[in-house]
C-alpha cells in the first residue's frame, strides 16, 4: 500500500467565471497535514469565455490544464490525474467553495486507513432555507426525499443550513441519490456509504489507476457512482468526513431540467444499474427506463404540449433508449490518455504479466545535430538503461559510438552510410527498415520523428513532437510545414499507437488533424540531471571567463532562433530594461542555431558591443547548466511548445523562469515559473521582478528545482514501454 505524500485537488471547469475562480482559491488557501504536499489544478473543458484567463490572473498558484474542447466531467478529470501524479486525487466542482480543513480532513481520513478506495465530503447548500408556501415558484422550490419542500431565505428572513449530500446512494431500480439530501446542517450519518460524491472526494491513486479511471462513456452524471461501485467490487471501501465542508451552490427544480439534463440522466441511470447493480435492480430499472422512454415520446409527440416539453419529452426518449440498447461492458478507450499513472503499468517479465514485446527503434531520423529530438531519444535510452528495458536500435554511422554508450544493454544496428541524403533516407524507411525488423523479429517498430513505414501490417509506434505546423503555420518554412503535417496527418489516419510530449499537444492534434484511430498517449520528458544540476561556483566562473562576461548579470535565452521563440520579443524586452536599469541591466545571452527568424538575425546582426546582447551559438552541451544556473533569469517567450525541454533544464540547472502560458509550457513549469506575455513591456515586467527582487528569485529557484524532481527519463521510459506492449498485444 503506497503511502498519501502528494496529492492533486482538480477542479473542473467550464465556462465558471468568477465562481471558477472562488473554487481554486479556496483550495489554494488550505492547510494540508505535515509531511504531504498538494498542488491545485483547473482542469478547464474547453472554456469559451473567459474562465482560463481570470484563473490564470486571480489563483497565478494553480496550475491549468486546457483540454480544448469539453471532454466530460470524468475525462477531465481522467486527464489531470494522468497529467500530475499523485498519491491522491481530490476531484472537485467549480460551483463550491471549500472550508478551511477540507483538504487536510480527507486526506487524513485516506491516509489513516489503507482499506479506503475514496472519501467523500459533507457538500452543503449554499445559503439558509425555510419550509416553501403553496404560492411558491416552482423554479424556488428544493424537494426532499420525504416529499418536504423548502425554498432559499429572502432578504430579512432567518432560516436553516441543509445538506446537499454525504455520499451517493442508489434506490432498488438504480436510481442515484443523493444521501442526507435537505437535511439539517448538523445530522449525523454513517461513515460507511455506497458511493462518493463526485464534486467533493479524494481518491487513492492506486484504487483509481487499477480501474483505468472514471469511465467516459459517461460524459456527466453517474461517472462517481459507477466508480465507487467498481471500486467496491474490487475490494475497496468509501467513507463519509464530515469535517471536509464544501459549500455547493446547487440549482432549483428548473435547473435540472435541460434536454441535456434529462437526456444524459436517463442514460446513464440505466447504463450505471445495467453495468453494477444486482439482477433485481437490472431489470427493474430496464422497465422504468423504458416506460420513461415511451412517456417521453407520447409528449414529444402531443402537439398540444409547449415546445419545451416537446424538446424535454424527446431528450428522455433518446436517453432511456440509449440507456437500454447500448453496450455497457467495455469501455471506450480516450482519444488522449497518458497511461501513467492512471490507467496502465509497464508490462516487464515479472509477476506474470504481459512482458515487453522485442522493440525496433529507429534512430536514424535524428539529425546529425541531435537537438531536441536527440535530447528526447538520449533521455529515453537512458531510461530504458535504467528499469531494465532493452530494445533493439538502429542508427546512422555517425552516431553509433554515442548511442552505444547511451544504451550499452540495446542491440544496436548500424544503417547504410546512403541514408545522408534525405531522399534516401526515407526511400529506406518504407523498405530497408522494414527488412531489418524482419532480420531481427521485431515485434513493434517505434519511429520517435513523424514519419513511419507505411505498407506494413508491423505494430507500430510513432512520436509526434508538436503541432505548431498546423497551429501556428507563419514559424515554419514553407517545405517544413508541409512535411510534418502531411505525415501527422498520415499518423492520425494509420492504424499506430501515437505518443506525444503532452496533453496540449495531444488536444491540438485532435483538434487540427482528427481524432485518432487509437488513444494517444502522453509520456511528459525527463531531464538529465548529469548534466543539469545546480553549476558550482568554479564552473560559473570558468563560463564567465570563456566567454568574457565579467561580473554582470546576465538573461539566458536557450533554442533555435525561429519566429515562434519570439526571440525579437525578448530582444526588445531587453531594451526596455536597459532604459529602466541604466548601469544595473544584465546582458542578455542568446544561445542556440540561428534558424529562420529574419527579424531576430537582423536585430542580432545589429547588435554593437555597447547593446549588451551576446549570441553565444551552439553550445556545448556540458556548458548549458554554467549558462542556465549562472542566470540571473532564464526568459524562454515561446508561443508554441510541443513539450518545453529548455524551461525543464533550467528549472533543474536552479534558475529562475521567465516564461508563457502557451501550449504545453504550464504543464512543464507548473507554478514554479513566472508567465508573462510573450510582448517586450510584459517581459520586461516580468524580468524585472526577478531582477530586483532578491526574495522573488530565490523562491522561484527553489520551487523550479522542486518541480523538475518530479520529471524523470525513468518514468518517460515506463509509459513507451507500456506503449509497446499495447501495440503489440492490443
Amino acid at each position: 500500500m503506497n503511502a498519501i505524500v502528494t496529492a492533486t485537488a482538480i477542479v473542473v471547469t467550464w465556462n465558471g467565471g468568477a465562481e471558477a475562480v472562488a473554487a481554486v482559491r479556496s483550495l489554494l488557501d488550505q492547510h494540508v497535514p505535515a509531511g504531504m504536499r498538494c498542488r491545485v489544478v483547473a482542469a478547464d473543458n474547453g472554456s469559451s469565455d473567459d474562465t482560463v484567463a481570470r484563473i490564470r490572473a486571480e489563483a497565478p498558484e494553480a496550475e491549468v490544464l486546457e483540454l480544448r474542447t469539453n471532454l466530460g466531467y470524468g475525462a477531465a478529470a481522467n486527464r489531470a490525474m494522468a497529467a500530475y501524479p499523485a498519491d491522491a486525487y481530490l476531484v472537485l466542482n467549480q460551483d463550491a467553495v471549500y472550508q478551511p480543513g477540507f483538504v487536510a480532513a480527507l486526506l487524513t481520513e485516506l491516509a489513516n486507513d489503507e482499506q479506503l478506495g475514496a472519501v467523500t465530503a459533507q457538500v452543503q447548500l449554499a445559503g439558509e432555507f425555510i419550509a416553501a408556501e403553496l404560492d411558491t415558484t416552482a423554479a424556488e422550490v428544493f424537494v426532499g426525499h420525504d416529499g418536504a419542500r423548502w425554498r432559499r431565505t429572502r432578504e430579512g428572513e432567518r432560516g436553516e443550513r441543509l445538506i446537499n449530500s454525504t455520499g451517493n446512494q442508489l434506490t432498488r431500480s438504480g436510481n442515484g441519490v443523493d444521501r442526507g439530501w435537505l437535511a439539517p446542517v448538523g445530522t449525523e450519518f454513517p461513515r460507511s456509504v455506497l458511493g462518493f460524491h463526485g464534486g467533493a472526494c479524494a481518491l487513492r491513486a492506486e484504487a483509481v489507476r487499477a480501474l483505468g479511471g472514471f469511465d467516459e462513456r459517461y460524459f456527466m452524471y453517474y461517472e462517481d457512482t459507477d466508480l465507487s461501485l467498481r471500486m467496491r467490487a474490487a475490494g475497496w471501501s468509501v467513507a463519509y468526513v464530515p469535517d471536509a465542508v464544501s459549500v455547493h451552490q446547487h440549482a432549483g427544480s428548473s435547473g435540472t431540467a435541460s434536454p441535456g439534463f434529462v437526456e444524459w440522466n436517463a442514460r446513464n441511470r440505466a447504463w450505471n444499474a445495467r453495468r453494477n447493480g444486482p439482477v433485481r435492480m437490472r431489470v427493474a430499472a430496464t422497465g422504468r427506463t423504458l416506460a420513461g422512454a415511451v412517456k417521453g415520446a407520447l409528449v414529444a409527440s402531443d402537439p398540444r404540449r409547449p415546445r419545451d416539453e416537446r424538446e424535454l419529452g424527446r431528450a428522455r426518449a433518446r436517453g432511456a433508449l440509449a440507456g437500454v440498447f447500448a453496450r455497457v461492458g467495455e469501455r471506450r478507450k480516450p482519444a488522449v490518455d497518458e497511461p501513467t499513472p492512471l490507467q496502465y503499468q509497464v508490462h516487464l517479465d515479472a509477476d506474470g504479466d504481459v512482458p515487453a514485446p522485442r522493440t525496433l527503434i529507429d534512430l536514424t531520423s535524428v539529425p546529425l545535430q541531435l537537438g531536441g529530438v536527440g535530447r528526447y531519444l538520449e533521455g529515453l535510452l537512458t531510461g530504458f538503461e535504467a528499469i531494465g528495458f532493452n530494445p533493439v536500435l538502429v542508427c546512422r554511422a555517425e552516431h553509433q559510438e554515442h548511442f552505444a554508450a547511451l544504451a550499452p544493454s540495446a542491440e544496436l544496428h548500424v544503417a547504410p552510410r546512403a541514408i545522408a541524403q534525405k531522399a534516401a533516407r526515407f526511400a529506406w524507411e518504407q523498405t530497408g527498415l522494414l527488412r531489418l525488423t524482419g532480420e531481427v523479429r521485431a515485434e513493434v517498430i517505434h519511429s520517435p520523428h513523424y514519419s513511419f513505414p507505411r505498407g506494413t501490417p508491423l505494430r507500430r509506434v510513432v512520436t509526434l513532437h508538436d503541432a505548431t505546423f498546423f497551429s501556428d503555420p507563419d514559424a515554419h518554412t514553407a517545405l517544413k510545414r508541409r512535411f510534418f503535417t502531411n505525415w501527422i496527418r498520415a499518423a492520425v489516419r494509420a492504424d499506430v499507437w501515437l505518443i506525444t510530449p503532452s496533453a496540449a499537444t495531444a488536444g491540438e492534434i485532435e483538434r487540427y488533424a482528427g481524432r485518432p484511430r487509437r488513444a494517444m498517449t502522453v509520456a511528459l520528458h525527463g531531464v538529465d540531471r548529469n548534466v543539469f544540476h545546480e553549476p558550482t561556483a568554479a564552473e560559473v566562473a570558468a563560463f564567465r571567463d570563456k566567454y568574457e562576461l565579467g561580473d554582470r548579470p546576465y538573461i539566458a535565452f536557450l533554442g533555435t532562433i525561429e519566429p515562434r521563440k519570439r526571440v525579437a520579443q525578448l530582444i526588445r524586452a531587453h531594451r526596455i530594461l536597459q532604459q529602466r536599469l541604466g548601469a544595473d541591466a544584465p546582458l542578455l545571452l542568446i544561445s542556440g542555431q540561428r534558424g529562420w527568424d529574419a527579424e531576430a538575425i537582423e536585430l542580432l546582426d545589429a547588435a554593437g558591443a555597447d547593446s549588451g546582447v551576446r549570441e553565444l551559438g551552439y553550445l556545448p552541451l556540458d556548458e548549458l547548466r554554467s549558462l542556465l544556473g549562472g542566470a540571473s533569469a532564464f526568459c524562454y517567450p515561446s508561443i508554441a511548445e510541443g513539450f518545453g525541454l529548455p524551461v525543464l533544464e533550467a528549472m533543474s540547472a536552479g534558475a529562475a523562469v521567465v516564461t508563457t502560458n502557451r501550449t504545453a509550457l504550464p504543464e512543464v513549469g507548473g507554478d514554479a515559473v513566472v508567465y508573462a506575455e510573450p510582448e517586450p513591456a510584459a517581459l520586461a515586467d516580468a524580468l524585472e521582478k526577478i531582477l530586483t527582487d532578491a526574495d522573488s528569485a530565490a523562491g522561484l529557484r527553489a520551487a523550479g528545482l522542486a518541480r523538475a524532481a518530479e520529471f524523470t527519463w525513468e518514468r518517460c521510459a515506463r509509459i513507451h514501454v507500456d506503449a509497446y506492449s499495447r501495440a503489440a498485444h492490443g
